[in-house]
């Protein structure tokens, strides 16, 4: 396994058999990896460990799996696994330590030639050769899951969603893998082979010697598995036009939609790429692009070949517009043509539905699809396409962030403009705020964050002297709570552009972050003069005032963005928790109803938990909560809605052992947020709660330390260190810093309203 920055904290990790726990240096969807010593061999390892919320049927057999597979592969090319380890309460895989990074961080920090990459793609063919020769299907080959050590060598690991088969066989499963590297048959839940394999091992070969995508941008995952699915990929000379022939008839092979055109033998692609290795490559043919893998933002702009190959599409042939009535029986024949099957799964409803109801100006389907097409366009037909209008239109979509739907359009619109204008610093600055804002929302993953930050990157080397660029750069300091490079950002934007919208609200978010709330309320009310109609405004400051404790002119800055804009749910939690803190809780509930009217939201869900919690409605606040970390209703990604719902079912009897799962899973998707924004006051005091309730006593404490260090000032930190230093054992702790909280401000009925705190009220006079 790859090594990765260990954690901050200095407490000693436990022993796991005669394997002393180091630090952990990874962290996937089922298991902490950890870089432990093998006190009787005396060499070090990696131990991946089942995650506690986990310990259930279906993940240990899924996890024993691994184990199997892993056993009967031994190659240089493949991580070895050493043991496996199974306990009452623990699993854990002991494998070979790769002390290196992963293919795609390797990339974004390391000019790689042509040739190296070429033998990576010999060694990852030769290791998933040896895999398919002994039945196994990675099913999730990309470049997250090979490795790179220090010596250059690649390694394919992670098969935790590989299959066994009958050589000769198919397996057919619900549909599993990353939606940006997955086969045609995977996408759509048909029975796959080991070709499947051969197709993802194409666009990991695409990506490494094009710099990009062969399906194009891949932030949108309905889109880009419709994309695999009926379209054909971009002609690789589009991006790197130096390509020789050889190498452009491997990658039409392996990408071809039709398994039973790809190579009938991994070794022979292997042999393939090993010869290609020994062509005469110009260097220079390949820009090393950072986003190379993941974040395909611009196209090389140079003459294309007259060598195709039929997988891919074709350049410059003429579009024939289809009418209405012939898109439905083209989709049908498309379909039949290329065997999918009615019944292939939900995904493959999605995507089929997805492209029949394609609300495009009758865009064509795979054989009449041109390059222009390849993105989305917002013009209609009789209206010509236009940069200013694309990018105003993505503009206001932007600003209405919190609207289903808004994102998608401010991204389509910039999209669009790159369609047209690969270069375009406006657009990918643009580009970066959608992702920020994502990051930030219901949507929030760390992809997310990436994106944004790379975007941002490229804007700012294509045009350094747009507002917008340092608009883009300032959002993700922001984020990342480096406060002083945020206020550079945001005054170079104003110096540029002084009534930049965006770069107003910046300002205001980033004073708010610094806790510097007397500066961002008087610049936000001099923003107001200037756009004294912009919700986008008006939200941010009202959250300053509930930050600053000024509840009664939140509510009428909230009051005020809610009549601009009725259906911003945002405005509606904002103003609920303002009623809330004012003591108003029939009128606080009665916003919360009309938020929810209008659409599910997780900060919606998680207030009514909230509000439910403090009236000692237990059972109503555990299926708020349930519904803020669901999928369909709120955000399974966010860990205060998982720390919500911890709270609560702890004093519901019988769930214990939940509640200290749902910690498990707000600790494990905080700590990846706080490593990147260690001094963040709210998630470094929150974790620290955390850190008490799974009883990690040395770790909490620490962390107490610092954070009251870092914000001695601040009411909700002292609360929250007052219940973590109560639920340590800690009294006297505690009573300081609940008084601390009350006096800076903080509401009394909260604290009362603390189950864990019931002992403590009783015994001492906290609020006097």
């Amino acid at each position: 396994m790859t090594q990765a920055t260990p954690d901050n904290n200095t407490a000693p990790l436990p022993r796991l058999g005669h394997y002393q726990l180091l630090e952990i240096i990874g962290r996937g969807g089922m298991g902490l990896v950890y870089r432990a010593r093998d006190t009787r061999l005396e060499r070090d390892v990696a131990v991946k460990c089942l995650r506690t919320e986990l310990f259930e049927a279906h993940y240990i057999e899924r996890f024993k799996r691994e184990a199997l597979l892993l056993a009967k592969l031994n190659h240089p090319n493949i991580v070895q696994i050493y043991d496996l380890i199974e306990t009452a309460d623990q699993m854990a895989l002991i494998m070979e330590l790769v002390d290196g990074q992963n293919l795609q961080t390797y990339l974004r920090e390391h000019i790689v030639p042509i040739k190296q990459r070429l033998q990576w793609l010999t060694q990852i063919s030769e290791g998933l050769a040896i895999a398919h020769d002994t039945g196994i299907i990675h099913r999730d080959l990309k470049a997250e899951n090979i490795l790179i050590n220090k010596r250059g060598q690649a390694k394919i690991t992670d098969l935790g969603i590989a299959k066994s088969q009958d050589f000769k066989g198919t397996l057919t499963d619900h549909v599993a893998g990353s939606y940006c590297s997955m086969s045609p048959e995977q996408a759509v839940g048909d029975p796959i082979s080991f070709k499947s394999d051969l197709f993802s091992l194409g666009i990991l070969a695409y990506q490494l010697l094009c710099g990009a995508h062969p399906f194009g941008d891949t932030s949108n995952k309905l889109q880009t598995m419709q994309r695999i699915i009926s379209h054909p990929p971009t002609a690789p000379q589009q991006h790197n036009p130096d390509l020789p022939a050889e190498f452009i008839d491997l990658l039409g092979q392996l990408l071809s939609k039709d398994p039973d055109k790809r190579p009938d033998n991994t070794h022979w692609v292997a042999a393939q790429f090993e010869k290609l290795k020994d062509l005469g490559w110009r260097e220079e043919s390949l820009t090393d692009d950072t986003q190379a893998l993941a974040i395909p933002l611009t196209a090389v702009n140079k003459p294309v070949r007259t060598q195709d190959h039929p997988t891919f599409e074709t350049r410059f042939v003429a579009a024939n517009k289809m009418q209405p009535h012939s898109r439905g029986q083209a989709i049908k024949n498309y379909l039949r043509e290329n065997k999918i099957s009615a019944g292939v799964g939900l995904f493959s409803v999605l995507i089929i539905a997805a492209v029949a109801i394609w609300q495009l100006p009758l865009k064509q389907l795979p054989s009449e699809q041109t390059a222009a097409d390849e993105t989305t366009e917002t013009s209609t037909p009789s209206e010509p396409y236009s940069q200013a209008r694309e990018f105003n239109k993505g503009l206001e979509a932007l600003k209405l962030f919190d609207r289903p739907g808004s994102l998608e359009a401010a991204e389509k619109s910039f999209n669009t403009i790159l369609s047209h204008a690969p270069n375009n610093a406006a657009a990918v600055a643009g580009l970066s705020l959608v992702y920020s804002y994502r990051y930030s929302g219901d949507s929030e993953d760390p992809i997310w964050m990436q994106k944004a930050d790379a975007s941002a990157q490229q804007a700012l080397k294509l045009n350094p002297q747009l507002a917008l660029v340092h608009v883009a750069l300032g959002r993700l300091f922001t984020i990342k709570s480096e406060h002083e490079k945020a206020f550079t950002a945001f005054a170079q934007a104003l110096t540029l552009e002084p009534k930049n919208i965006f770069a107003w609200r910046g300002k205001v978010s980033v004073l708010r972050s610094a806790q510097r709330y007397d500066e961002a309320i008087e610049f936000a009310q001099q923003g107001l003069k200037q756009f004294p109609k912009e919700r986008f405004l008006l939200d941010e400051l009202g959250n300053v005032y509930i930050d600053s404790n000024n509840y009664a002119q939140a509510e009428e800055i909230f009051r005020l963005s809610i009549q601009l804009h009725p259906d911003a749910v945002t405005s509606y939690a904002g103003l609920f928790i303002s009623l809330e803190r004012q003591n108003r809780a029939d009128e606080a509930m009665e916003v919360l109803q009309q938020g929810l009217q209008i659409r599910s939201s997780a900060a919606l869900y998680g207030n009514l938990g909230n509000a439910l919690f403090i009236r000692g409605d237990y059972l109503g606040a555990a299926s708020a909560f349930e519904a803020a970390v669901s999928p369909h209703k709120g955000n399974p990604g966010n860990y205060l809605a998982w720390a919500n719902l911890a709270d609560v079912l702890l004093w519901i009897p019988g769930r214990e052992a939940e509640a200290q799962k749902a910690y498990r899973k707000a600790h494990d998707l905080l700590a990846p947020i706080l490593s990147r924004s260690p001094n963040d006051v709210t998630m470094t005091s929150r974790m620290a709660l955390y850190l008490a309730r799974l009883n990690e006593r040395q770790k909490a404490e620490l962390m107490l330390e610092r954070v009251i260090a870092l914000s001695p000032k601040n009411a909700y930190v002292h609360f929250r260190a007052g219940l973590a230093y109560e639920l340590l054992g800690n009294r006297d702790a505690a009573v300081a810093a609940l008084k601390k909280a009350i006096e800076l401000g903080f509401p009394t009925k909260l604290i009362e309203a603390e189950p864990d705190l019931l002992d403590l009220r009783r015994t001492s006079d906290i609020f006097h």
